[in-house]
């Protein structure tokens, strides 16, 4: 019987394996006061980041074209500091405008979503990867490697903060072993309904974006959705450790 790589992964907050750090505005403003720019720069200062995506919002109070411009004029702001003080380029920018739920709070509205993901050191690297090489230095298509301890949230695509280490173990065996070729599948918990949300392709999509984040060829990936066809433990589930294993991606080696 064919065997798989297990995986169940997370980061600490959104979907697509990313991290979130938000910015707030002053009302109309189109650039950080003071106090949100050392914020900023005491958060990202000595981490080795790899940004991603920039997401600006508005309050509700003007129009709708006055706010699509000014939340693109505030991801813009932070694009230009992004770029000076790292030198990376963001790939993707977008201005949500009002155009999302907005909070009773108006001041929670005037923002800038900054999704990114942290490098692992040099030396987190090479600890890591020396205990996978030994494993997968005979690997076949087809042989299984069991990585635990990496859940998803109820839901959803996002990724359980304790599970970081083994997103970075997946990550070392990629760069450590460049001919091996995966299929990330996903899987749901649950439910044998339909799932009209696809969660499980999101949780495949979260590994598959946070490798090509970091330096993974696209060539070398695919991911698919199981949905809950194949669950571990039947479902429904009679404990939350149950629940965690069923709501997981399985990576399967198809080429090596």
């Amino acid at each position: 019987m064919k065997n798989l790589l297990f995986l169940c992964l997370s980061l600490c907050s959104v979907s697509y394996g990313q991290m979130k750090f938000t910015v707030y505005f002053d009302t109309d403003e189109a650039q950080l006061k003071a106090s949100e720019l050392i914020r900023f720069d005491d958060f990202f200062r000595n981490k080795k980041i790899a940004f991603i995506k920039l997401v600006g919002y508005c309050d509700a109070r003007a129009s709708n074209l006055y706010n699509d411009r000014l939340s693109l004029k505030r991801t813009e702001f932070l694009f230009h500091l992004i770029e000076k003080s790292t030198g990376q380029k963001v790939t993707e920018i977008i201005g949500q405008g009002e155009n999302f739920v907005q909070d009773p709070n108006l001041a929670l509205n005037r923002k800038v979503d900054i999704f990114y993901t942290e490098i692992p050191s040099e030396t987190q690297e090479k600890g890591v990867a020396a205990n996978l090489i030994s494993q997968v230095s005979n690997a076949k298509v087809g042989d299984k490697l069991v990585l635990k301890n990496l859940y998803f949230y109820n839901r959803s695509g996002i990724l359980r903060p304790e599970s970081r280490p083994v997103v970075e173990e997946l990550l070392a065996i990629m760069r450590a072993n460049p001919k091996i070729k995966i299929e990330i599948q996903g899987h749901i918990c649950c439910q044998v309904v339909i799932d009209l949300e696809d969660t499980a392709k999101a949780r495949a999509v979260t590994v598959y974006t946070y490798l090509v984040a970091n330096g993974i060829d696209k060539n070398r990936l695919q991911y698919k959705s199981f949905g809950s066809l194949h669950p571990i433990h039947k479902i429904p589930e009679n404990t939350e450790e149950e629940r965690n294993e069923n709501r997981r991606v399985e990576i399967e080696i198809i080429e090596n």
